[in-house]
C-alpha cells in the first residue's frame, strides 16, 4: 500500500465521519476560501516484499507530514524519512513515487537511509448539495526530488499525479471507488511506465469518535520486471475531543508486485 493512498483512505473516512458538519459548512459558504486550519500528522510505517526479486525487502518509514484547509480545498506537503534494506528491483516513497531501482538483486543486501523527495497535493472537494448526495474529490499531486539520488533515495526526475474519488454515505457506510494516474520522470538509464491506480472500499462509522475502512486496491505494473500490484487495506481511527485522531492500519499483498505485508501508525493533531 502506497501512502498517498493510505492517507486518501484515511481522510476520506474522518471527512464521512464528520459529514453532517461538513455538509452544513459548505452550504453556509459564499466562497471557496474560508478561515484555514493547519493539521501535522506524524506516523510510522513498516512493509516487507519481494519486489519482483527471491530476496525481501525491508521498508521503514517516518511519515511527517502538515496539511491546511480552507473551505472545499486542501494542501499537503510531506517529506518521509526512509530505511530501505534489501535489493527489490523498484521500491516505492511514501507517496508511491519509485526510489530505487537495483539491476544487480543477486548482491548481498544494504541498506539505505535519509530524507526522502518533497510530495506536495491539493485537493478540491465538490460538495455533495451539488450532486445529489455524492462527494467528489480532485487531486493533483506533484513530487519535487529533493531526495539523493545517488544514495538511492530517489530516481532524480519529478513526478506527477492526479486522481478522483467518488463517495457517498448511507447511514453508517461510506462506500467509495478511486481512480488515480501517475506520470513519472523517467531515469536515464531505467524505464518506468505511467500507472493507473484503482480503489473500491467502504468506510464503517462505529461510534460517534471511531471509524473504520477497508478496500481493495490495484495499481499497474510501474516497471516492465515487477508486476502489477494488488493489495487488501484496513484502517481503524479514533478521534478524541481534544483535535487529536489516531489511525493504525494494515495491508496485505495479493500479488509479488506489493509488499506482502505492511503495518503502520498515524497521529494527527489539529493545530488550530
Amino acid at each position: 500500500m502506497r501512502f498517498a493512498k493510505i492517507r486518501k483512505h484515511v481522510f476520506l473516512g474522518l471527512a464521512l465521519l464528520l459529514l453532517p458538519a461538513g455538509n452544513a459548512l459548505a452550504a453556509d459558504q459564499e466562497f471557496p476560501f474560508q478561515e484555514f486550519h493547519f493539521t501535522g500528522t506524524l506516523g510510522a510505517e513498516y512493509s516487507n516484499g519481494s519486489y519482483g526479486t527471491s530476496r525481501n525487502t525491508n521498508v521503514e518509514l517516518g511519515l511527517p507530514s502538515l496539511s491546511m484547509e480552507t473551505g472545499s480545498f486542501r494542501f499537503n506537503v510531506s517529506m518521509p524519512y526512509m530505511r530501505i534494506s534489501g535489493r527489490g528491483l523498484v521500491v516505492f516513497d511514501a507517496a508511491g513515487n519509485a526510489v530505487v531501482i537495483n539491476r544487480h538483486t543477486t548482491l548481498p543486501p544494504d541498506v539505505r537511509t535519509g530524507w526522502g523527495d518533497l510530495n506536495l497535493s491539493a485537493t478540491y472537494t465538490i460538495p455533495s448539495a451539488v450532486l445529489d448526495g455524492f462527494d467528489v474529490k480532485l487531486t493533483g499531486s506533484a513530487k519535487l526530488p529533493t531526495a539523493s539520488e545517488r544514495r538511492r533515495l530517489s530516481t532524480g526526475k519529478a513526478d506527477y499525479g492526479m486522481s478522483i474519488d467518488v463517495s457517498r454515505k448511507f447511514g453508517i457506510w461510506g462506500p467509495f471507488f478511486t481512480v488515480g494516474y501517475l506520470i513519472p520522470g523517467e531515469p536515464d538509464t531505467f524505464q518506468l511506465y505511467n500507472t493507473t491506480s484503482v480503489s473500491a472500499g467502504t468506510t464503517l462509522e462505529l461510534t460517534d469518535n471511531l471509524v473504520a475502512v477497508a478496500s481493495y486496491d490495484f495499481d499497474t505494473a510501474s516497471t516492465p520486471l515487477v508486476p502489477a500490484s494488488h493489495e487488501l487495506f484496513g484502517s481503524l481511527s479514533w478521534v478524541r475531543d481534544n483535535g487529536i485522531t489516531l489511525t493504525g492500519y494494515g495491508t496485505a499483498g495479493l500479488s509479488s508486485g506489493s509488499p506482502s505485508i505492511g503495518a503502520g501508525l498515524l497521529i494527527s493533531y489539529n493545530l488550530n
